[in-house]
């Protein structure tokens, strides 16, 4: 077989593995290979065909006996790439330097070896890299978006910023940057550029429900509700199992108040909720509402540790149905409801369960329990605390006649909402001048070096060697809440853990929150303990914590006089 005709053959088999059609192009590929033994562009082929199978002990094969034949760029570059995918950092690091050494101008080589950098946390590096890949091909869509994500998640939004736009110069029509970019600007609470984005991606590419999903959900922090449901909307029809599109349109309507559809809505979750997706792929039997009597009902959490604290109340108001409650949830809380009469059973969420005669999700307990969340909401479930855990903390806590006051700044930041439940300390700074109080830390983890940061070691006392270092989660913060005047958070898991134990919360919202919050009201039927400080601008703490700092000295003033009489 001439050249031409094995080059037009290996071009015919890139098209079968692009429509994943892998037997018969590995087939192919071989029968090439006994005309051609020494092809080494049949051999990145194979290795090619092995790699978009996830083959990567066999591609690296292939990949080295192109080598073997030729030098080739693409071969070292793949050869590098999959020993890194094996998880052999080092290795592939020294192969991709070398290709770099004898082909400095191969931009997908910077683009390989930044990944490697990124995984060894050399941020520096591999942003060199991704620069390089940029300035030799400008075209190169993956170093823009590699780049820019790596810069976003240092936080360093100015710059992934200029990254994305160089990148829409270059690629003025690429869905990916633009949409990208959109992301980015609805992280910083520029609705309107993003939302120019996320049109922009749309008209470069109609058909994607994921840019759709991206505009609608901007579109909702921007307070334009009714343009969201109409995407919203659109995307399920454009994508029958993207179901979180449903969920969001569900999320939507009951920040609405519209606790119909929304829950109808919201109740797609059982297929995006790892804890819940096997169980409705079992198609066990979900409960809506059945006779209970003599019947075992297993109850799932979802989502984080404080949307369990604060639907678990509705365990209460199930076991008046008269049947057995299996609780399954986070197995670091199971200390907070051992000793609860109506539950029967707990097990961890990673335990199988068989013997039950129905299954349902927390929060799908709310509509079938309480129709009108505006009433007859459930009292939150009365918290144990550990008495020996009490008294160890009343003599650290009780220092003197002060306030004490809680601070919760930051949200986990594997919480895909961290921006929505994290504020800079820096706001803080006014509030914590006030000398009659004592202010104490609620935060663990990266969280403290804020207190550093900005030089508040002296005003803020830090307990985070102390505070729930065990299995139990929260065994020690619940005792501290307990012994607090006010806990000032975010909306984090700590706001429902001091709402349980009835201590004086306030809870600090953007001015578009969660669903459980409202965003038409200012109040909560949750907790009777709270006070709602919510954004009257979106994106704008200022104005927030002016009200808080005027209500904050007001309170320290009154409990100061309180206690002198």
């Amino acid at each position: 077989m001439n050249k031409n005709l094995v080059n037009q053959s290996i071009k015919k088999n890139y098209q079968l593995l692009d429509n994943k059609q892998f037997g018969l192009a590995e087939q192919n590929a071989h029968n090439l290979l006994k005309d051609d033994p020494n092809n080494s562009e049949i051999f990145n082929l194979i290795g090619d065909i092995h790699y978009k199978q996830n083959n990567f002990d066999k591609s690296i094969w292939y990949y080295f006996s192109s080598l073997d034949r030729k030098f080739d760029s693409k071969a070292l570059n793949r050869l590098g790439t999959n020993i890194f995918l094996l998880n052999n950092n080092d290795t592939a690091e020294k192969i991709l330097t070398n290709l770099l050494v004898h082909d400095p101008e191969y931009a997908p080589g910077y683009l390989s070896l930044g990944l490697v950098y990124e995984q060894g946390k050399k941020i520096d590096k591999a942003i060199n890299c991704y620069n390089a890949a940029i300035k030799i091909n400008p075209k190169e869509i993956k170093a823009y978006l590699n780049l820019a994500s790596l810069l976003k998640t240092d936080l360093r939004y100015a710059e992934a910023i200029k990254v994305y736009q160089q990148g829409i110069i270059n690629n003025p029509n690429n869905h990916f940057i633009l949409s990208n970019l959109g992301n980015l600007f609805y992280l910083q609470h520029k609705y309107e550029d993003a939302i120019i984005c996320h049109q922009r991606a749309i008209k470069a590419k109609p058909d994607s429900h994921i840019v759709h999903f991206n505009y609608a959900n901007t579109l909702v922090n921007a307070g334009k509700y009714s343009e969201a449901i109409e995407v919203y909307n659109k995307i399920f029809e454009m994508s029958p199992t993207f179901y979180r599109s449903k969920i969001n349109l569900g999320t939507t309507l009951l920040s609405m108040s519209n606790f119909d559809d929304g829950f109808k809505n919201y109740s797609y979750r059982i297929y995006e909720d790892k804890n819940l997706k096997t169980l409705a792929h079992k198609k066990r039997q979900i409960w809506e509402g059945q006779n209970l009597n003599d019947k075992t009902i297993l109850v799932v959490a979802e989502e984080g540790l404080g949307n369990t604290l604060q639907f678990s109340r509705y365990l209460d108001t199930l076991s008046q149905l008269n049947g057995k409650i299996i609780f399954k949830c986070q197995e670091n809380l199971h200390h907070l409801f051992e000793d609860l009469s109506f539950l029967d059973e707990i097990v961890s969420l990673e335990t199988e369960v068989k013997d039950f005669d129905y299954w349902c999700p927390l929060q799908s307990l709310i509509p079938l329990l309480t129709p009108d969340l505006n009433s007859n909401c459930p009292l939150p479930t009365a918290i144990k605390i550990d008495d020996n855990k009490l008294l160890e903390w009343e003599t650290l806590i009780e220092i003197n006649e002060n306030v004490k006051i809680g601070l919760n700044w930051q949200g986990s930041k594997s919480n895909p909402k961290v921006h929505n439940n994290s504020i800079d300390l820096k706001y803080f700074k006014n509030i914590i001048k006030n000398e009659s109080a004592n202010f104490i830390s609620l935060q663990k983890g990266s969280a403290l070096l804020d207190i550093e940061k900005y030089k508040l070691e002296s005003e803020i006392i830090n307990y985070d060697l102390l505070i729930d270092n065990g299995s139990k989660k929260f065994i020690d913060t619940a005792a501290i809440i307990k012994y607090l005047d006010l806990v000032i958070t975010t909306d984090t898991s700590i706001a429902h853990l001091a709402g349980s134990l009835g201590t004086q919360t306030w809870l600090l919202l953007p001015k578009v929150s969660d669903w459980r919050w409202l965003n038409t009201k200012d109040e909560t039927v949750w907790y009777d303990n709270f006070r709602i400080y919510r954004q009257k601008i979106q994106g704008d703490w200022n104005e927030v914590f002016s009200r808080v700092e005027k209500d904050c000295t007001e309170l320290v003033k009154n409990i100061s006089e309180i206690r002198k009489t």
